[in-house]
């Protein structure tokens, strides 16, 4: 699936996303590392002066946690929601593709992460916060662990390269599959979710 954009041979950002700083031939792997890893930083520090918790405040660390409890709800390394979070960097990865048909996987892998971090961090603020709790989503939620957040962005990455490797008809249809699965197991979903906050449901 490509998408028409016009004028793109012409522009800086499109020169700078598949020929690298200088034209050099295409950006390097350890500039595309550093970017990411930046932002990365980036949101840890914007949670932090959130106040948001390096790992959970309550309770020891987990792999793994099914809890939608306020002191487990995303505070864990992994949990229902990250495979919202695996659907959502599958289809920021079709929807840069789609655009940028012409561009490096490693830079379109660097707009799916800046993409995935400016979430967590608008997801984080206090009135976002505020935000999903006045919706029916399970539980109560108080924000991500530092780390949780991290993991999230590390699940948009996964998605990546699943849809990558996958094209996009196959990572449509396997993202119906998980967003049902999704609705039938906690009742929420990435579409479903959207539509809450939206007032649609």
């Amino acid at each position: 699936m490509k998408l028409a954009y016009p004028n793109a041979r012409d522009s800086s950002l499109d020169a700078l996303a598949t020929t690298g700083p200088g034209g050099a031939g295409r950006p390097s792997l350890a500039l595309c590392v550093l970017l990411c890893l930046g932002a990365n930083a980036l949101a840890a520090l914007s949670l932090w002066l959130f106040g948001r918790p390096l790992v959970p405040a309550q309770e020891p660390l987990r792999l793994w946690s099914s809890s939608f409890e306020l002191v487990a709800n995303s505070q864990h390394l992994t949990d229902p929601y990250s495979f919202m979070h695996v659907l959502f960097g599958a289809g920021l990865y079709v929807f840069v593709d789609g655009l940028k048909p012409g561009w490096p996987a490693r830079s379109k892998l660097v707009v799916v992460v800046l993409g995935s971090v400016v979430w967590e961090i608008v997801e984080n603020t206090p009135p976002v916060v505020r935000l999903f709790n006045e919706t029916s989503q399970p539980g109560a939620y108080a924000g991500d662990s530092i780390v949780n957040s991290l993991s999230d962005t590390a699940c948009v990455t996964l998605g990546f390269f699943i849809a990558r490797l996958l094209g996009w008809r196959a990572t449509l249809l396997a993202a119906v599959v998980v967003e049902i699965a999704l609705v039938v197991s906690i009742h929420d979903g990435l579409v479903l979710g959207t539509l809450r906050v939206l007032g649609a449901v």
